[in-house]
Parts: structure tokens; C-alpha cells; sequence
């Protein structure tokens, strides 16, 4: 299939379905010669985002062939939609994600003709936050989870533990002044408390008992210039890999500017797709 297949200028109508008494939207990508029973990647937005259609994304799908997913959050006290992760604004939100995902999943994967085992979550930011959220509280929701901006917030690190081993990827920028590299125990940013995201990643390395550390460089985009660190924890009895990728200089976004984002994501995510 060509690439081109995914230049779609806007994205389709959304869909709709039922949760808590709420109707709850979402949008899909499937590549025309998606099979069935392929896997499924869901993208959680950013907070108050309007990125909820990534043409890089949906290229990666058609390259490998999963279907995309684009749900949309609700609305806290500030009227921004997004995921409740601890942010001030939220405290009235009212809302089980893991339950909401659960749903969303079972939803999706049944109406589209997809794999239900083989579900994957790829957050920005808030989107992010949501990963490491998972990871602590209910990370069998996917299969593996990729971070890009994300944090874990100390209202999640403090009170709960790891258990269960999971594949996880941060990538990160070391200039985010949204998300900071170094954390914001003093909550500076106004959006809660939250650690540095060296530990953030290592804690989860940690967990999963990974055995070996690699490190490495690896190219930037041309344009970019930027200098992209590679941190590696393998070696885990599950096999469940922990990837940090630090740019250097980098802000807060996609990253799609200094790497290949989603095709990075899926390279991740790939090994972990159950052939049963």
C-alpha cells in the first residue's frame, strides 16, 4: 500500500458508545488491507489537546498493519478533556480510566474485528501520565505501554507499588519545561507533584527485575540535530524491556521533529504481539 493512503486532511466521523451514563467518543484508522484479528494501538491525547489524528501514526499502521485508535477524554472543572491522573483541575472528575479503557477496548476490538490480546497504549503527556499510571495501578489494561512526555506523579508513586512486570518507553525531552526532565517535587508547575523521569523509568526497570543496562546514541532526524540517547533495560525474567530515549535539548511534544516517533513506538510494541 502506498503511504499516501493516510494523508487524510481530517479525521472521520467520530464513534460513539455508552460508560458510566456518559457517551464517550473515539475515532479509528485501519489501513485498507488491514487482517482480522490484527492488533491495536491507542493513542491517549494530551491535556486539552486537539492532536487526536497522528499522520505518522496511521503511516505505522499501514507500514505494519494494527489499527489506530483515537479516544477522547472528558472535560475536568477547567473544561479541558483529558485523563485523570491527579492534575488540581480533575479532582471533581469522576472516572474509572482503567474501567473506561477496559470498555473502550472490548468496544473497539469487537465491532472492528480486531485483536483483543494484542492491545497496545501510546500517550503524550497527560496521555503519558496515564501510562505510568497504569503501570502502577492496573497494568494488565494493555500489553505494553509507550510514554512520550509522560510523568509519574508522586500521588501515584508514593501510595501504590509495581507488581506485575511491564514493557514500557519513555522518550523524553531534557528541555520540557511542561514536563520537566528533572521532576517538580515543589509542584513549580502547578500541576501536582511528580519525580524525575530517570526514576520514573528506572523504578519500572526495577520492578520488571531487568538484569542489564545498554546504552547508546542513535540518530536524530536530519533537520533535527539534536543529540538522542538510548537507555535500554533488558535482561527481565518476563522479558519485558524498559526503553528511555532522552533528547537532548528537546521540548514538549511528539518528538516527530528529532525521531522517528511512531515508527520507534511500534518497533517497541512488536515483540510483544502474541502469534497464538
Amino acid at each position: 500500500m502506498s503511504y499516501g493512503a493516510v494523508a487524510q486532511v481530517a479525521a472521520p466521523e467520530k464513534e460513539s458508545f455508552e460508560f458510566d451514563g456518559k457517551t464517550r467518543t473515539y475515532t479509528m484508522y485501519q489501513p485498507e488491507n488491514i487482517t482480522a484479528g490484527a492488533p491495536l494501538v491507542v493513542y491517549v491525547h494530551g491535556y486539552g489537546s486537539k492532536t487526536r489524528w497522528l499522520a505518522d501514526l496511521n503511516a505505522a499502521a499501514d507500514r505494519h498493519g494494527f489499527a489506530v485508535c483515537y479516544p477522547d477524554g472528558l472535560p475536568d472543572s477547567r473544561g479541558k478533556d483529558g485523563w485523570k491522573v491527579g492534575y488540581p483541575p480533575q479532582e471533581s472528575l469522576v472516572i474509572d480510566e482503567a474501567a473506561f479503557f477496559r470498555k473502550l477496548l472490548d468496544e473497539v476490538c469487537s465491532k472492528y474485528n480486531l485483536s483483543r490480546e494484542n492491545v497496545f497504549c501510546a500517550g503524550m503527556s497527560n496521555g503519558g501520565d496515564l501510562c505510568y499510571q497504569f503501570a502502577y495501578t492496573d497494568p494488565t489494561v494493555f500489553r505494553a505501554y509507550a510514554s512520550v512526555a509522560g510523568l509519574t506523579f508522586e500521588c501515584t508513586y508514593l501510595p501504590y507499588k509495581l507488581t506485575l512486570p511491564v514493557p514500557f518507553m519513555e522518550i523524553h525531552g531534557t528541555a520540557d519545561k511542561t514536563s520537566m526532565w528533572g521532576g517538580d517535587h515543589e509542584n513549580t508547575g502547578g500541576w501536582g507533584a511528580y519525580i524525575p523521569v530517570p526514576l520514573a523509568v528506572a523504578a519500572i526497570a526495577a520492578n520488571n527485575r531487568c538484569t542489564v543496562v545498554a546504552t547508546d546514541t542513535v540518530p536524530s532526524l536530519p533537520e533535527s540535530g539534536k543529540t538522542v540517547v538510548r537507555t535500554v533495560y533488558s535482561g527481565a525474567p518476563s522479558g519485558a524491556d524498559v526503553v528511555l530515549y532522552r533528547i537532548e535539548g528537546g521540548k514538549h511534544s511528539w518528538a516527530k521533529k528529532d525521531i522517528e516517533t511512531s515508527e520507534i513506538i511500534w518497533n517497541f510494541f512488536e515483540p510483544y504481539v502474541s502469534k497464538d
